[in-house]
């Protein structure tokens, strides 16, 4: 339970030193007081998120301390341990400290993150707002009540569990197929480039062979005539070779009549025989020159290899090893096949499991539904609710719409009078009745739960003065096995108290602060008879108030 709340520079709080005890404790005053400031300091001490404006003006620093001495619950003990943290005197102290550019936070006197707060607070708070109710309109809100109304966490983890696993397995099946059946595409694809390849057969060298050849072809006739020319200058009648031999038989003769010309007659002789082994050469080629293949096929073969090399990002003469590549790169598909056909099995195992798993907790579903639906329509009695009745709707989800909470959805429906067909709750309860339905439900929760701290904020807006006996009686209740507050502006409520203070504001040397005054005896008459009739209070009030007080004695009785 929270056992002291000590606040300083919260808004219109200057200091506020609190010491709580067991049972139920009403906060009442007047609007604007600073009730909501009680509640923006707690929820900092929790953890929530900072807020600097709600630093007092003129003050550098707010700070909020609030002390609990926790029920020791499995999930408190965890965190307890998870955290390194260890009780003192079996208290857990949350501070917090803000600043204008900045906000920290301390567990037990050790600097903690917020967020580290806020863990440990939804362990030892459980805050309800009237804005809260709303979330009893959302269907995920009313399986979740149900599930911990019903007490079967331990079946849910196991169908959250089983879930994950199935759609792990399920994806590492599908994840596999959809590669298994890109490799058998790309299979067939690297076959059909091999095949290609292979019938193209290209030679090493052959791009400049037929590079050659082309050329041969295309300059055939220009190079048939230059050969000619050569020819005819070199061997004809008269022609070089003829007058060069003609000059080599003079030199010879002269040099039989001057011997010193005989090197000269042997130099031309030299000349004579390379040129006339040239012009052997020249008459042979002219002779046997012709237009070997055809330009065209060679056309095609050259465009046939360049759009395979252009094809595979690979010059000429590199495709033969991207033959060889692709004829390793060819994969034998029966292993890859072989592991699909066991991950659709384990998806398979998986799946029936998560069936199984969901199976069990509709079944505990059911069975919750049964024994709680009279539980809380009980609860509604008390309420000042007589005619309704309340079901709980489980409908299978179709099988694309399973998911870790389950394989069907969770619905409250009301009838709230006799006669009226049952609705879902956010098409026909009223807010009063959907406060009073919530307090209904959190009623027969606490009841399985460990003690801690509930905090109701103002859920009894708008509802007659019946109605909020019925709810105050129901708080006082829960006081009984838990430490319950209740921030409210009915008397009816505020009467069914064990404790009462009043929030009001004060104004001292041109300052406003806001008070927390514990009431006892006629100081509480007097809040109460406030309540009932404004500020001026009469005689009838009072006798009124002390009515308020007699039976809600009385109610307190028979509830314990």
């Amino acid at each position: 339970m929270l056992t002291h709340l000590a606040i300083t520079n919260i808004a219109l709080i200057s200091k506020l030193n609190l010491e709580f005890g067991q049972g139920f404790t009403a906060l009442t005053g007047e609007t604007g007081a600073g009730k909501s400031l009680l509640m923006d300091a707690l929820g900092l001490a929790l953890g929530n998120r900072a807020d600097m404006s709600l630093i007092r003006h003129g003050e550098s620093m707010a700070e909020v301390t609030a002390t609990f001495e926790p029920s020791l619950t499995p999930q408190l003990e965890a965190l307890l341990e998870e955290q390194g943290v260890s009780l003192e005197n079996n208290e857990l102290i949350l501070r917090r400290q803000l600043k204008a550019d900045s906000s920290k936070a301390w567990l037990n006197g050790t600097p903690v993150p917020a967020s580290t707060l806020a863990q440990f607070g939804v362990l030892l708070v459980d805050i309800h707002a009237q804005h809260g109710t709303q979330a009893l309109l959302n269907p995920a809100a009313q399986r979740v009540l149900l599930d911990n109304l019903g007490g079967h966490q331990a079946t849910l983890q196991n169908v959250q569990h089983t879930y994950r696993a199935w759609q792990n397995a399920q994806s590492a099946y599908e994840d596999l197929a959809a590669q298994c059946e890109q490799a058998r595409q790309d299979a067939e694809r690297l076959a059909d480039w091999h095949a290609e390849l292979k019938k193209l057969a290209y030679q090493p060298g052959e791009e400049e062979a037929l590079q050659t050849q082309r050329a041969r072809l295309v300059h055939f006739a220009q190079l048939q005539q230059h050969l000619s020319l050569a020819d005819e200058a070199l061997n004809a009648e008269g022609a070089t070779l003829s007058n060069l031999r003609t000059a080599a038989r003079a030199l010879h003769s002269a040099a039989q009549v001057d011997t010193s010309l005989q090197p000269l007659a042997e130099r031309l002789e030299t000349a004579l025989t390379e040129l006339s082994d040239a012009g052997h050469d020249t008459a042979r080629a002219a002779g046997g020159l012709e237009a070997e293949g055809n330009l065209e096929a060679i056309d095609d073969r050259l465009h046939a290899l360049k759009g395979a090399a252009r094809k595979h990002g690979v010059t000429m003469p590199e495709l033969p090893d991207v033959l060889t590549k692709l004829a390793a790169q060819t994969t034998n598909l029966a292993d890859t096949e072989a592991q699909v056909d066991d991950l659709q099995k384990a998806a398979n195992a998986a799946r029936q499991q998560f069936e199984a798993a969901s199976k069990a907790l509709t079944q505990a579903r059911e069975a919750a539904a049964q024994t709680l639906q009279p539980q809380l329509e009980s609860a509604l009695k008390a309420l000042h609710l007589p005619n309704a009745r309340l079901y709980v709707t489980l409908t299978p989800l179709p099988e694309n719409q399973w998911n870790a909470q389950g394989a069907e959805s969770v619905e409250l429906r009301l009838a709230a009078n006799p006669g009226s067909p049952a609705q879902p709750i956010a098409k026909v309860a009223s807010g009063g009745e959907l406060s009073r339905l919530m307090l209904a439900i959190k009623s027969v929760l606490y009841q399985g739960l460990a003690p801690q701290t509930v905090v109701f904020d103002e859920i009894d807006t708008g509802l007659s003065g019946a109605a909020s006996a019925s709810v105050g009686h129901a708080m006082a209740a829960i006081g009984l096995r838990h430490q319950a507050f209740a921030i409210t502006h009915h008397p009816q409520v505020a009467a069914a108290a064990n404790a009462h203070y009043r929030i009001a504001k004060h104004v001292e040397e041109g300052h406003t602060t806001t008070r927390l005054t514990p009431l006892e005896d006629e100081s509480r008459l007097e809040e109460l008879a406030r309540l009932l009739s404004g500020n001026a209070i009469t005689p009838q009030a009072r006798e009124a108030a002390k009515a308020l007080l007699v039976e809600a004695e009385t109610q307190l009785a028979k509830a314990a």
